[in-house]
């Protein structure tokens, strides 16, 4: 079950559905993905264990988007990354600039995590517009999970 979170874990365990000692790569990509999204949408500072925890506030990202900003972003997303999912590996953020949303920071987020198949690459499309709202797609090329 190392390829779920603990809260997962424990929720697991409370219904009674924990099978200890096996493991599922559908499973730990859901739970990956799960826990990434739930992370790159909580803004920094709303969790009190965890003041680093989440990202900056981005809701006047139009008026501040700027080259400097941009290499903060990618550095801030990376560091978020790299430290609070420590099942992902070789994390790297690429800004991808797209002419058709001029008000949102698209970044390439590229990793590789361990699996019961051996090291599998990923790669996401993290979306951070206006609002402050970050989406997350893909897994790999067909925005799919890669296995």
């Amino acid at each position: 079950m190392r390829d779920l979170t603990l809260l997962e874990r424990v929720y697991a365990m409370e219904k009674g559905n924990a099978r200890f000692g096996t493991h599922s790569t559908e499973r730990l990509y859901r739970s990956l993905v799960r826990h990434l999204r739930a992370m790159l949408n909580t803004r920094r500072g709303s969790v009190s264990i965890a003041p680093d925890y989440g990202i900056a506030d981005m809701t006047d990202l139009g008026s501040k988007f700027t080259e400097e900003s941009v290499v903060d972003m990618k550095a801030d997303l990376e560091r978020l990354v790299e430290h609070y999912e420590p099942r992902l590996h070789a994390v790297k953020a690429r800004y991808t600039p797209r002419p058709d949303m001029p008000l949102a920071a698209v970044f390439s987020l590229e990793a590789s995590i361990k699996t019961e198949n051996g090291i599998v690459p990923l790669r996401f499309r993290t979306i951070l517009d206006a609002a402050g709202t970050v989406r997350l797609e893909g897994g790999d090329e067909t925005g799919g999970a890669p296995w």
